[in-house]
């Protein structure tokens, strides 16, 4: 029994560091930006689908190095031209958040179709990123899992490290502090917002690439990854990348013993439970300030 439980505390870290990574894209977005993005699951599907193309379609050279290589400036790039022609023209607009949220809703849609009619409804299924366990008598860990560990804790390092080492980490910082003095100091706004849509995009498409590993790739699988991104955010505090990282691994944790204890049924409902109660008693979540 014990041994069951060191491997449903093991899925529930992996899983956890995953969503962490992606957790930390959306909350970027909105504390920047105030405006939620209804396609961050979307954009997750297409880390996966990348996945699938370069390993099963073209069957490029190098596996997931190559993989990583080619997809993560796709992403980048998708996400920063998905803002200037997307979201950019909507924010001279007085009430522009929510326009802002209507139409990522509706390019989501438009995103998930696009997956059905060029990849079809069935599942895709990836190979793993490397082989064989780690065999430790009583536990046995795969190699995969480590791998997704230690390379969604990296990526969230990385970003760590840019948001506090270099100039578009400080000017993004600043517009999340403050709007206003950022733009009277000089700070480019509109490109601050571009750079955050396209960092937070390649961090989901980077966890779409993770997790397809584990699960499938579908067209629409990218909705349980926005609801859980969005519990998250709201559970850490809106806009407290702290506190979107401390609730990742709290509700991976929880998500594992979950459906360890009730099935994979009762997951999500465990998850606005604790939202919910936790709203109850500190509204502005776990790191968030009272407004």
């Amino acid at each position: 029994m014990l041994m069951e439980y060191v491997d449903v505390f093991i899925s529930g870290l992996t899983n956890g560091s995953v969503y962490a990574l992606m957790a930390v894209g959306l909350t970027l977005v909105y504390g920047v930006s105030k405006a939620f993005n209804f396609a961050y699951g979307s954009f997750y599907s297409l880390g996966g689908y990348l996945a699938w193309v370069l390993l099963a379609g073209i069957g490029i050279w190098g596996g997931y190095i190559s993989v990583f290589i080619v997809a993560l400036p796709l992403l980048m790039v998708f996400g920063y031209v998905t803002e200037k022609l997307i979201v950019a023209p909507l924010r001279s607009r007085s009430d522009w958040e929510i326009k802002v949220m209507m139409i990522t809703l509706g390019l989501a849609l438009f995103m998930d179709n696009f997956y059905q009619v060029v990849f079809g409804s069935r599942m895709k299924s990836l190979p793993p990123i490397v082989d064989g366990v780690w065999d430790l008598g009583d536990i046995v860990i795969s190699y995969q899992d480590i791998v997704i560990l230690v390379l969604s804790v990296s990526g969230i390092l990385a970003f760590r490290w840019i948001l506090n080492n270099t100039r578009i980490g400080m000017a993004v910082r600043a517009v999340a502090q403050n709007p206003e003095g950022a733009r009277i100091v000089g700070i480019p706004k509109d490109r601050v917002f571009a750079a955050t849509f396209a960092i937070s995009t390649v961090m989901v498409g980077a966890g779409g690439v993770l997790l397809a590993q584990k699960y499938f790739v579908s067209p629409t699988g990218g909705w349980d990854i926005l609801v859980k991104s969005w519990v998250i955010t709201a559970f850490g505090g809106m806009g407290s990348i702290q506190g979107g990282l401390y609730a990742a691994f709290i509700l991976g944790m929880l998500e594992a013993f979950v459906g360890y204890w009730f099935g994979m049924t009762w997951v999500l409902f465990a998850l606005f439970a604790v939202l919910l109660a936790t709203l109850a008693v500190r509204p502005q979540g776990l790191m968030g300030k009272w407004g």
